[in-house]
């Protein structure tokens, strides 16, 4: 089951919290490279400071290591001053539309930026760390890179028991293509070059058993992807990038725990009523038993 939209963004916005936390006192007192004034640009009679930019970068979700960042930010920052000024030179801020959304968006800054620091984990130990890269060698010592030759068909043209033989010992598509088009079926092809560790672990630990000419098949419910891996290579890093490597993974794995939990008990103690069916959760899927 996929993770909610909210508990994907928590490693990031758990980051960006600690680091606008350390760094935001720090910045008011500096002065930035023109040595005069933490302000960086003025837009519309606004004075837009060096801490505006940094929130700014957090909500655009930009590196601070990324050297165009701070460019796109202040960009992004000068447009809303200006289009805001705009916006309240056309009064559209007494309308009660307008109205509304800034109340919306003023709950979700303050659920975001409270799901961040509730859901941030203690600093990992340095056992911790050390477990955690022994635990995931595909990560660390035996991480590899992998060519892909990938097929992409309908879900409901791809029948198991017939295409497998196809494509499974084989070194490319050719068989599988042909019969597709005898069958007027739709397909694309493509290929792919991916370092193992982008994938889900289940998929990389899966990718770790298998070896040139061997498939993982991606069923979805509208289309299907055969992926067959045509090459495959050493990725291992230097050894001095796998703590910090490791250290980051933990914290995202166990801020994602932490704000599952958070969510969970929440919605338990905020006892969640619904009153319209369409917009209410789908109920839990029964439990399938096993053929006796």
């Amino acid at each position: 089951m996929s993770k909610p939209a909210f508990v994907r963004a928590v490693a990031a916005a758990a980051v960006i919290a600690a680091t606008l936390t350390a760094s935001s006192a720090a910045d008011e007192k500096k002065p930035v490279a023109s040595g005069k004034t933490q302000v960086v640009a003025k837009a519309a009679g606004r004075e837009l400071t060096l801490t505006d930019l940094r929130l700014e970068m957090a909500r655009l979700g930009l590196s601070p290591t990324d050297p165009n960042a701070e460019r796109v930010a202040l960009e992004s920052l000068a447009a809303r001053t200006l289009l805001a000024k705009a916006a309240r030179d056309s009064n559209l801020h007494k309308k009660p539309d307008a109205i509304a959304r800034m109340y919306a968006a003023q709950d979700q800054a303050l659920a975001d930026l409270y799901l961040a620091i509730a859901s941030r984990p203690p600093e990992p130990t340095r056992e911790e760390v050390e477990t955690y890269i022994r635990a995931n060698p595909t990560l660390f010592a035996e991480r590899k890179v992998y060519d892909f030759a990938i097929l992409t068909l309908d879900s409901k043209n791809f029948k198991e028991e017939t295409l497998t033989p196809l494509f499974d010992k084989e070194a490319d598509f050719t068989r599988l293509a042909s019969l597709l088009d005898k069958a007027g079926a739709r397909y694309a092809r493509s290929t792919m070059t991916q370092s193992g560790a982008a994938f889900p672990a289940p998929i990389r630990l899966q990718l770790a058993q298998y070896g040139l000419k061997d498939n993982i098949v991606l069923r979805g419910e509208t289309e299907t992807q055969i992926l067959k891996i045509t090459g495959v290579r050493s990725d291992a890093q230097s050894g001095a990038s796998w703590g910090p490597l490791a250290r980051r993974l933990i914290i995202e794995e166990a801020s994602v725990k932490r704000a599952e939990a958070l969510m969970a008990r929440l919605k338990k103690e905020g006892a969640i009523a619904y009153y319209r069916a369409s917009a209410a959760p789908l109920p839990a899927p029964k439990p399938v038993s096993k053929a006796q």
